[in-house]
């Protein structure tokens, strides 16, 4: 068994040797007795494995109301960061609305030049063939005229 293998069924298996596969036991205690390495790596797994089997430490309810009550003290004082606060840093308020208006206006002068140099991808029609692509109805309701 090489060391890399030990290591893997210690971490498998745990340190106590009755959890192990028999096969696997006659070359574990074989990689231990040429090193020590192994043998301290199975010391450090058999204290952490004391310290799953120990009982848990009682919880005082006093101490986690005053542990609750001063991360929430502590997160009310801390401004809470806004996506705005996010993008822009700290600036001041006037400065954050004027970059928002401009943005905006920005965007509707841009969406405007847009639609007027960008070519419509259908001919237009003309108005009474726009009217009876709706429905058959609505153009009897504007031209009078039954079909």
């Amino acid at each position: 068994m090489t060391d890399e293998d030990f290591l893997r069924h210690l971490d498998d298996y745990g340190a106590s040797p009755q959890r192990w596969p028999a096969e696997l036991r006659a070359e574990a205690e074989a990689a231990l007795a040429r090193s020590p390495a192994l043998r301290i790596a199975l010391d450090s797994a058999a204290a952490f494995d004391r310290l799953l089997a120990a009982p848990a430490a009682p919880v005082d309810d006093a101490r986690v109301a005053r542990l609750l009550s001063a991360v929430g003290a502590a997160a009310r004082t801390v401004p809470q960061e806004g996506v705005v606060m996010l993008l822009l840093g700290r600036m001041p308020r006037r400065r954050v609305a004027g970059f928002c208006v401009a943005l905006l206006a920005l965007g509707w002068l841009t969406g405007g030049w847009f639609a007027g140099h960008l070519a419509s991808p259908l001919p237009s029609a003309p108005r009474s063939q726009e009217l009876a692509l709706l429905n058959d109805e609505v153009v009897t309701l504007f031209d009078g005229d039954p079909r």
